[in-house]
């Protein structure tokens, strides 16, 4: 068991799930994910081939250019002109990919999970483009949303799985650094929030992770390669002052070598006064909810997404 929640046990922000309901379906989808990966490694500008984005019957989809970046917009149809919220959504992807299929089926799986729409932008990627361009490119996407589409940011909640869990919180950061509006909540899948990779999880969990099982220590300096600068919040969220943060949501699983960014930066920002729920499970894997094929514990959390998000 992670040490973490012998330390924080008995938090009322922290859940863990040890024991899946639905094991052995996710054990059938572990062996399938498994495979894909094998078959489609991660590499720099590389697309998830196997994903879908068509975008289904009943939804609209909208593409709009912020600045020199792509920004897709989907709504449902028998929705339109009621919206009252708005996800902003950052995609994973290691820094270095995640563009197209990938952003595009991420942002549709949230639209129809939590029944809002979904602005979902692209932004450059590592090797080519080193950090801050990403942060950038999602600042200059969220400027498009609340100045030219008009959103209030208190009425937009901000999501992120992996990597774009840094870029979001990231961006909170610097929003709240300038003195500007914040969004209403936040919702971090498996995200990666301290790229000094300083925590305990980036080791102990070498050999368990199924996306990362050798860890994420060559990948970080194609993004961020000047070591000074690894502590900057903008780049490693974890090390920010959450004071005022809007509400936000974790879900990580224990086998995670993201899995102690989770737990400790949600511990930071329940002492700084934020609203804050993280929920640890046991025997998924990285981004669970949002991964195709996805297993069947990736339902109840967003059921509990959208209750925490009111």
């Amino acid at each position: 068991m992670n040490p973490l929640f012998e330390k924080y046990q008995g938090a009322p922000w922290l859940v863990y799930t040890e024991k899946d309901p639905d094991a052995e379906a996710s054990a059938k989808v572990w062996k399938e994910l498994a495979e894909l990966r094998a078959k489609y490694p991660m590499a720099p500008g590389s697309e998830m081939v196997y994903l879908n984005d068509a975008t289904p019957e009943g939804i609209s989809r909208e593409d709009h250019k912020a600045g020199s970046n792509n920004l897709f917009v989907f709504k449902d149809k028998a929705k339109h002109g009621q919206e009252k919220r708005l996800i902003f959504y950052v995609h994973g992807g290691g820094f270095v990919r995640g563009n197209g299929k990938y952003c595009r089926f991420n942002a549709i799986t949230q639209l129809q999970q939590l029944a809002l729409p979904v602005a979902a932008c692209e932004y450059r990627t590592a090797p080519d483009y080193k950090e801050p361009c990403a942060l950038l490119d999602v600042e200059e996407s969220w400027n498009f949303v609340v100045n030219n589409l008009g959103w209030d940011p208190g009425n937009i909640v901000i999501t992120g799985d992996s990597a774009g869990g840094a870029l979001g919180l990231g961006l909170c950061n610097r929003l709240k650094a300038h003195g500007k509006a914040l969004p209403g909540a936040c919702v971090w899948l498996s995200p990666s929030l301290d790229i000094t990779l300083s925590l305990d999880s980036h080791r102990t969990n070498i050999g368990k992770d199924l996306f990362f099982p050798k860890g994420v220590a060559g990948a970080t300096p194609l993004y961020a390669p000047d070591p000074d600068r690894l502590k900057n919040p903008e780049i490693s969220p974890y090390w920010g002052d959450f004071a005022g943060f809007p509400p936000a949501y974790f879900c990580v699983d224990d086998t995670e070598v993201f899995c102690d960014d989770s737990i400790e930066t949600a511990a930071k920002m329940h002492a700084a006064g934020v609203r804050v729920k993280c929920h640890v499970f046991h025997g998924l894997w990285h981004t669970f909810p949002i991964t195709s094929p996805k297993p069947p514990a990736a339902d109840p959390v967003f059921r509990e997404i959208k209750a925490f998000i009111g």
